[in-house]
């Protein structure tokens, strides 16, 4: 069977018109019309109903039951292509929480795509909580989170360990590299709503919950824009505080009385195969490699 000819009715379907259908196919009216009798003809049943002289089309019942079967052949056309792919570059899978992914692991990917690019990454950013649900799926071959969830068909090794540090816009005339919380005020602040490193926690801690911050997110993007815009400061990891210096022209100071470090944990499914065992091998090695080229970041060590 011509998959064409399928990719040509499923048009018209969608699109309940032949001068549309052609439009979006890029084709002649007269190329689909012919080629929806060419499949009709092969299927010994009419498909589509059109009035003459009219673009309108409407579904036969034989169409309609022939409708999911187009579906699923249209998809095979493409899995048959991905394989393709596939075969000739091995790729990976990869969950990522988003502070981590954008922020840092942008930067190696970006160098790995440079070096080698034959292994095709595929990133999936979520909460910690659902990376945890596609690992146990089999949606991802591996993934970096924050909060250690110990499950037993999944292994955690430490990755490496940050400090949480102190951003401030230039405006704000900080004087001196290390801040203590007394000197800020939480009506400057761009706090991130986060129960890693019990954020939320040091926050009461230290300020009045009475008093709102400037702006209160759980989405470091969001929180970016914010910041490069606003006279304010944060409290965020070295790499993200490393992105607002260079980026958003923000200062950097070491806090006493800090937050918790950040751990961030590789996480694997126990057992399960992958595909393309040297690719993730290889992947490996850049993020060790890569771990050790940025001072601000320490080889965590498995208690």
């Amino acid at each position: 069977m011509d998959l064409e000819s399928i990719e040509i009715f499923l048009a018209v379907v969608r699109t309940r018109n032949v001068s549309k259908a052609a439009k979006i196919l890029f084709i002649s009216q007269s190329t689909v019309s012919y080629r929806l009798r060419l499949l009709e003809e092969e299927l010994d049943c009419k498909l589509v109903e059109r009035g003459r002289g009219q673009n309108q089309t409407c579904l036969t019942k034989e169409g309609e039951m022939f409708f999911p079967i187009a579906e699923r052949l249209k998809n095979i056309r493409y899995d048959i292509e991905s394989f393709k792919d596939i075969s000739r570059h091995p790729s990976i899978s990869i969950g990522c929480v988003e502070s981590m992914a954008i922020y840092l692991l942008d930067e190696l990917n970006n160098q790995v795509a440079e070096r080698n690019n034959k292994v095709k990454m595929h990133f999936m950013i979520n909460n910690s909580e659902h990376i945890y649900e596609m690992l146990e799926n089999g949606q991802v071959d591996l993934a970096y989170v924050i909060e250690p969830i110990r499950q037993k068909n999944i292994s955690l090794t430490p990755l490496f360990t940050e400090q949480m540090v102190l951003v401030a816009s230039d405006a704000m005339k900080l004087e001196g590299s290390s801040i203590h919380p007394n000197q800020l005020d939480i009506r400057d602040a761009c706090q991130f709503d986060w129960k890693e490193q019990n954020l939320n926690t040091w926050f009461e801690h230290w300020f009045n919950p009475k008093e709102l911050p400037y702006l209160k997110t759980n989405s470091p993007p969001f929180a970016f824009s914010f910041m490069k815009s606003h006279v304010c400061w944060s409290v965020v990891p070295h790499s993200m505080g490393k992105r607002l210096e260079r980026e958003a022209g923000m200062k950097l100071y070491t806090i006493k009385e800090p937050p918790q470090e950040r751990i961030c944990y590789r996480a694997a499914s126990n057992g399960r195969h992958t595909l393309y065992p040297d690719a993730i091998k290889y992947w490996d090695r850049e993020m060790k490699r890569f771990i050790l080229s940025k001072p601000w970041l320490e080889t965590a060590k498995e208690k």
